[in-house]
Order: structure tokens, then sequence, then C-alpha cells
């Protein structure tokens, strides 16, 4: 399971970039694919589209944000690739990558002062085209799992008045201004996903953690009262029902649920795969993606806003 991940801000001074592997279909090689390179003048080298994070920003919005600005791909991320580390000029750089399908309608590039040409080239061989080595190995890894993936995201809500300061029923209980004010931060990485689909408890602080990314994209909220700490001590296996069912129906989602709630929630989503399980329990605001194909999870990562 990869690391947790949050924004661009460092403590070490590590310059943190995010990128991907946009791949799509080799017509040519029925069953292979081809994946797109960039080429930098100013290096005058190629390598895959990244970039470094603007301030605070989530390396999954950073990632699909640098793809287009330097590809005109407007894509959603799939599971994660390895992460590089190495330095520049004496400093440290980090840069996370994920494999992405490639958009079918993108504009043909035109070129930008920092990338002037973009090409698709078979992806057996692109360690042929690529200057570095450790992009190549990067290439590598998606040939070597899973390329279509997708995502099932568990989400603890954000943080919510305290329950010693809340006079009414605690299912009514809403977020605290932090709690409202990560509610919205969670928009920009889950739009990089493509989530298409939102499944949260009826409790207000559930439903309020994801109404911004309900309303940014137009999905339908679908309420479940078992993800409730009610709902979910009168049908206690229904949980893992609705878990399965959720990674069965093949849609990008995200699930909102509660800290006692949600070992019941993770265990079902890991259950073909339990080596991936997290151990640590998340967090308010934390969240888990659950990449799976055919409901069989590949990779797991875990961030926080």
């Amino acid at each position: 399971m990869a690391g947790d991940l949050s924004s661009s801000d460092t403590s070490d001074g590590t310059v943190v970039a995010a990128g991907a592997v946009v791949w799509r279909p080799d017509t040519a090689r029925p069953g292979e694919v081809e994946v797109c390179v960039v080429h930098r003048p100013r290096y005058d080298d190629w390598s895959l589209p990244k970039g470094k994070l603007d301030r605070r920003e989530h390396p999954l919005a950073g990632a699909v944000r640098e793809v287009e600005e330097e590809t005109g791909q407007r894509v959603v991320l799939d599971r994660p690739l390895p992460t590089q580390h190495y330095e520049v000029n004496g400093v440290p750089k980090r840069v996370h990558y994920w494999a992405a399908r490639a958009d079918e309608n993108a504009p043909t590039w035109q070129g930008t002062k920092e990338i002037d040409q973009i090409a698709f080239v078979p992806a057996a061989e692109a360690a042929h085209r690529l200057t570095h080595p450790r992009d190549a190995e990067v290439v590598a890894d998606l040939l070597a799992g899973e390329i279509r993936t997708v995502p099932v995201v568990v989400l603890r809500h954000t943080e919510a008045i305290d329950r010693s300061s809340w006079d009414g029923p605690d299912a009514l209980r809403p977020l605290n201004q932090r709690g409202a004010a990560d509610a919205r931060a969670l928009v920009p990485p889950f739009r990089a996903l493509g989530l298409t689909r939102v499944v949260s408890s009826d409790a207000v602080r559930c439903v309020d953690s994801v109404r911004p990314c309900v309303d940014a994209t137009g999905v339908p909220l679908e309420l479940q009262p078992v993800l409730s700490e009610d709902g979910h001590l009168e049908q206690s296996l229904a949980v893992e029902k609705v878990t399965r069912a959720l990674l069965g129906d093949g849609a990008r989602t995200v699930v909102c649920s509660h800290r006692p709630v949600l070992p019941y929630v993770i265990a079902a989503a890991a259950e073909q795969a339990p080596d991936l399980a997290p151990t640590e329990p998340l967090h308010v605001g934390d969240f888990l993606v659950f990449h799976h194909r055919g409901g069989v999870p590949v990779a797991v990562e875990r961030f926080h806003i």
C-alpha cells in the first residue's frame, strides 16, 4: 500500500511533482498499448508528462492538471505507479505517477514553450524513446500489472462538531468549520479519480462531507442507512454486502462512513486481497483508494487532506 499522501508541502525541502503514464490501445497491435511521451526543448529530452505541484495542491489533482497542461489530454487516474526519487541540482525531488487512459477527444497538440512535441509510442518501445531509465521503469510497471482498473474510495467523514457540545440527535451532528473546509478540499482529488457514484451514510456529517463533490460534479447522492453507526448495529452483515456490490458494479465510487463502521467496509473491499488491507485506522477526512479489476484490488492508496 502506498504511504500517506497529502499536498505539495514538505518539511525537508523536497520538490513534489506528479504525472501519469497516459496510454491508449495500440490499433496496430491488438492487445497492446501505446504510451504518451513528451519532448522538452529546454532539456532536449523525452519524458513522461509530469510537473511540480502548486502550493497545497493534492497530488491526484496535480497529476491530472499537469497531464492536461503538457499534452492536452483530460484524463482520470487509475492505479498508482512507482514513485521516483532523485535530485535536481542537489535538491531532492519526488514524483508520483498513476496510470491514465488517454482522452479520445483531446485536440491536436499545438506545442508550448515547455513541451513542443508529444508522441504515442508502443509501450514496449518506450524505453528506447524515453531519455531517462527511471521513466522507462515506470512504464514497465504499467505493463507488468493490470492496465485497466477502477477506483473505489473509502472516506471517513471530515471533522464534525464535538459530541460533548452537541445537544441534538447524533445523526444530525454537523461538520465544524474545519470539516466543511476539508469537505470542499476533497473535490479536486475526487475529480481526478473521475468518480461517478457517491454513496454515504445518512448521517449529516457524512452527507455534508461528500456534498461539495456532489454539487461540483452533478453525480447523484445515494444514501445507505446501513453505513451509519446506528444502521450498522441493526444490520451488521449489510455493510459487507453493500461494499461487495459497489466493487462489483464497476463504477468509480466513493463510500463515506464512520470510524466504527469503516473496518467492515475495508475488510469487505480487501476481501480478495487481504494483504492490501491497511492496519492503521482512518482519521477524520482520510480516505483509501482501492484500485481494483473485477472486484479484486490490485493496489491501495491512503490520502489525507
